[in-house]
């Protein structure tokens, strides 16, 4: 094993699905502080991003694709109810707590959108996945989460963000949780119970389109004619609202999804993390050099979120601490041991006794493989 104190871990092949998510999100962004306010009819937007995830039930019989879920042309069974009935439970209590909040119109910075916020975004990630999930951390893990949390922390402090933040803020965590939990919960789909991401986009989009279109029934039969929506379709310009619709509906609603599930399809939740920090930092390097007069000194933050990045690696083990033992119970490690194991006892299996026969009326033992070299050479020599 190399003697450098940092090695490579195991590195999907479809890692690049995270890098696409997180240019996904940063196109969103920066494509929509373009578009004038005012021209965005929001619910309009939710409702044609569920449409296009209900629609994606018929990619995969389009294009012939067979998936590798057990679940994924089984008929409608009691636990497979259950299992998509916890689902919409899950997203009608995100939506609740999303119109509560706005309900409170509380004028606090939010928690969930600075860099601390990546700190309990992982914190939830752990804590959730060792109790639905099952899954073990280790001691490089736990140096890797508070690596994070502190590189994290300092950011904050580069921004000024804390003098801004109030108790009141952390009830923005609320709702983050709930879409933690609603991330680990579709992991459990995919892993635990064989579904597949098609399936649950599906529902996902299916328990949306429900959820807002009541939004929208009610609103209409609360104010046939003067109501928020038609309201802003008269104030607003149509190209824009075109725009907005594609952005939200296509990007935002659909794709940012789509790439979500593929990637606890083929990674770890944490996985989805990387995504989130690399928007973040990209964005927030935009931002400032937009305006580098004002924030150029904010322009120091590279320095602890190039470590926030090599923390989260290590997290997920694309890189490994080698010294001190740290990397033992790596993936690539556990896998390294386990195949260790498989060739010893196969080396103790073939070191068995066996008969060997020479013709029809000899057979002599072979104890040891030394044996067959003699044997073989005794053989050549008879003939």
């Amino acid at each position: 094993m190399s003697k450098f104190p940092i090695i490579f871990g195991i590195i999907g092949k479809k890692l690049f699905l995270t890098i696409l998510l997180a240019l996904t999100l940063i196109l969103y962004k920066v494509l929509k502080n373009l578009i004038p306010k005012k021209n965005d009819i929001i619910l309009i937007n939710n409702l044609g991003g569920s449409l296009l995830e209900m629609s994606s039930i018929f990619i995969p019989c389009v294009f012939k694709f067979k998936g590798k879920s057990e679940n994924s042309k089984r008929k409608c069974t009691k636990a497979l109810f259950i299992n998509y009935f916890i689902l919409f439970l899950i997203i009608l209590s995100i939506r609740g707590i999303n119109i509560l909040i706005e309900y409170l119109n509380i004028k606090a910075l939010s928690v969930s959108i600075i860099w601390i916020g990546l700190c309990f975004q992982m914190i939830f990630y752990i804590i959730l996945s060792i109790i639905i999930l099952k899954t073990k951390y280790y001691i490089h893990n736990i140096i890797s989460l508070i690596l994070f949390c502190i590189f994290s922390i300092i950011n904050d402090i580069i921004f000024k963000y804390f003098k801004y933040i109030e108790l009141i803020s952390f009830l923005f965590l609320l709702p983050n949780l709930f879409e933690d939990i609603l991330c680990c919960y579709m992991k459990y789909l995919v892993d635990k119970k064989f579904h597949s991401y098609w399936n649950i986009l599906f529902f996902f989009g299916l328990y949306y389109f429900i959820i807002y279109g009541i939004e929208f029934i009610i609103i209409i039969i609360k104010e046939p004619n003067n109501n928020s929506i038609f309201n802003d379709i008269r104030n607003a310009e149509i190209r824009y609202i075109i725009l907005n619709f594609l952005l939200d509906s296509f990007l935002l609603d659909f794709f940012k999804m789509l790439l979500t599930l593929l990637i606890l399809e083929y990674f770890s939740l944490n996985h989805v993390l990387i995504s989130h920090v690399l928007y973040y930092i990209v964005f927030n390097f935009i931002n400032c050099v937009s305006d580098y007069n004002k924030y150029k000194n904010y322009l120091y933050f590279i320095i602890p979120a190039f470590f926030q990045i090599l923390s989260i690696l290590f997290f997920v083990e694309i890189l490994e601490f080698n010294f001190c033992n740290l990397n033992k119970n790596t993936k690539r490690n556990i896998i390294l041991r386990e195949e260790e194991d498989m060739l010893l006892s196969n080396r103790n299996q073939s070191d068995i006794e066996s008969d060997i026969e020479i013709d029809k009326d000899l057979l002599i033992k072979n104890p040891q493989e030394k044996k067959d070299l003699e044997l073989y050479d005794i053989v050549n020599n008879s003939e």
